[in-house]
């Protein structure tokens, strides 16, 4: 017992360090109690802080108290779990989790915030890990946020996946999507929109999306997305043809939910074919015409974004580049209605510059910002365009989190991003699914044309999760023009010619994306699915 005291009183004397580099945490509760049942013998604690509204708990702690084989790499910051032929593996400053059976299959779940490596612990978000419990400790867990208790009780599911695989059944009048179950599956629904995209969710259910991707589909089955969350297994299909219903209901006779999805019959179409096709096709192509585009300077007021080597401010580069950008669209392009989140010095919340962009019927969402490196003067340089994913590397992440801090200073910001940053990023990515293409075809002559006329060095395209981009419903890219903390960088990004050369490699890359977009969209491609 002296040794877990001690390796918690290590981990927590550890975590003040976050307060330098973090947003600001909290000292209460500083362990979580843990509790068995039936073994009062086995009580103990583990180490935890709140942050941001979120309670973290520590699973090197849980770890030791289970008596589980882990390998460390302190230096990567990466921990691996190993129990019962499982492999669990999680890495600081990244959601997801990785868990690999005895056969080489993954199944990836992702966690709505980062797990932390602080003190020489890893630390993972307890609410949101949950679900994750029995595969890690082979118990059911359950938590009490009013006595800050974790209780373990109840052997786990031997089975990896609760939903193994999927059947597609192709009937006269539709289609049977028969979803394998090895357990009863109590919360589920579906929604399938116009365009033909069936959303299925399934709560509490883990499934074997690695299997599931995989499999070939049937007409008329275009494509399947499988995708796992730690609450929920979403399951998304691509139908070809006209759609008339679908439904899900439970099989009597096992564990398998049934899909039943209907294609409209030849009556239901007949009488209008003639008189509503083409018009259809030209109203739906007249909509998604690029007719505005939505330009976002970031950071502004009592916001200065980062600060240069020469007191340069962020928020004064953005509204310099977005400004000329915004005139070379203005004059040039014919039909193009220009929106800016902001024309002047002013702070506008994150979650307006989406909802800007939203209510302006926006086709494009170019954010605009400058970069920074800790220490200044600093020798990296050059630009760099992102999409809205979870960040792949440690650089990308530590990036959005600077740009995402502003929220810090909205009023009531922990109330109004609550929902976003306690849901699943993973679901956000499955809405701006439907710009894919669209964003990384933008992104790629973007940095095409930075490249070429800048003299900036490339540092490519890149992906992080830019609040600034969550609400943006368009294709989008974040631009960081270039380092703020190097000198050659700021001294160009602050003259007027550098932040036109800027400007213009951003027009350059809208006009090529619009002649693009609206060829494909004349002949009928799907440029926005993936």
């Amino acid at each position: 017992m002296l040794r877990r005291r001690s390796h918690i009183a290590f981990v927590l004397a550890g975590i003040l360090a976050l307060v330098v580099r973090c947003a600001p945490l909290h000292a209460q509760p500083n362990a979580v109690r843990i509790e068995f049942t039936g073994q009062p013998e086995r009580s103990t604690v583990a180490g935890a802080f709140h942050r941001g509204g979120t309670l973290y708990v520590s699973l090197s702690d849980m770890t030791h108290i289970f008596a589980l084989n882990t390998y460390e790499n302190r230096e990567a910051r990466k921990l691996e779990i190993k129990r019962a032929g499982l492999r669990i593996k999680v890495a600081g400053g990244n959601p997801f989790v990785i868990v690999t059976d005895e056969s080489g299959r993954q199944s990836v779940y992702q966690l709505p915030q980062d797990v932390l490596f602080a003190a020489g612990s890893f630390f993972v978000p307890l609410t949101s890990f949950l679900p994750l419990v029995p595969l890690t400790f082979g118990l059911q867990g359950f938590f009490s946020p009013a006595d800050t208790l974790l209780h373990f009780g109840g052997e786990a599911s031997a089975s990896l996946f609760d939903i193994p695989s999927v059947a597609l059944e192709p009937k006269a009048n539709g289609l049977l999507i028969r979803i394998a179950a090895t357990k009863k599956l109590a919360d589920y629904e579906n929604w399938l929109r116009a365009d033909g995209w069936l959303y299925v969710t399934i709560a509490n259910a883990r499934a074997d999306t690695a299997s599931i991707n995989a499999m070939k589909t049937v007409a008329p089955v275009r494509e399947i997305i499988a995708i796992q969350s730690p609450t929920s297994a979403q399951l998304t299909f691509r139908l070809a043809g006209r759609i008339a219903s679908s439904e899900i209901v439970p099989d009597e006779a096992s564990n398998d939910l049934l899909v039943l999805v209907r294609a409209a019959a030849p009556e239901e179409l007949a009488p209008q074919r003639e008189k509503t096709v083409q018009p259809d096709l030209e109203g739906s192509r007249k909509r998604w015409e690029l007719d505005v585009i939505v330009l976002d300077a970031g950071h502004g007021g009592y916001d200065p974004g980062t600060i240069g080597v020469t007191g340069v401010r962020e928020k004064t580069i953005a509204l310099g580049i977005v400004l000329k950008l915004g005139k070379l669209i203005e004059r040039n392009l014919r039909g193009v209605k220009v929106v800016y989140t902001r024309k002047d010095d002013r702070f506008v919340e994150l979650d307006k510059r989406g909802k800007i962009a939203n209510e302006a019927g926006g086709k494009l969402f170019i954010s605009v910002h400058a970069n920074s490196r800790p220490r200044k003067p600093s020798s990296t340089r050059g630009f760099e365009v992102y999409l809205l994913r979870p960040g792949r590397t440690e650089e990308a992440i530590a990036i959005a989190e600077r740009e995402n801090s502003v929220i810090q200073l909205e009023e009531g910001y922990q109330e109004r991003y609550q929902e976003l940053t306690e849901e699943n990023f993973i679901l956000v990515a499955m809405a701006q699914s439907a710009h894919v293409k669209a964003s990384e075809l933008f992104a790629d002559l973007t940095q095409r044309e930075m490249a070429s006329r800048t003299g900036i060095p490339n540092r490519g395209v890149k992906q992080a999760g830019f609040y600034v981009l969550v609400g943006a419903a368009m294709p989008n890219i974040l631009v960081e023009a270039a380092y703020l903390s190097n000198r050659e960088d700021e001294r160009f990004l602050k003259s007027d010619a550098g932040q036109q050369k800027v400007a213009e490699s951003l027009f350059r890359a809208v006009k090529k994306y619009k002649e693009e977009y609206e060829k494909l969209l004349q002949e009928g491609s799907d440029l926005g699915a993936k």
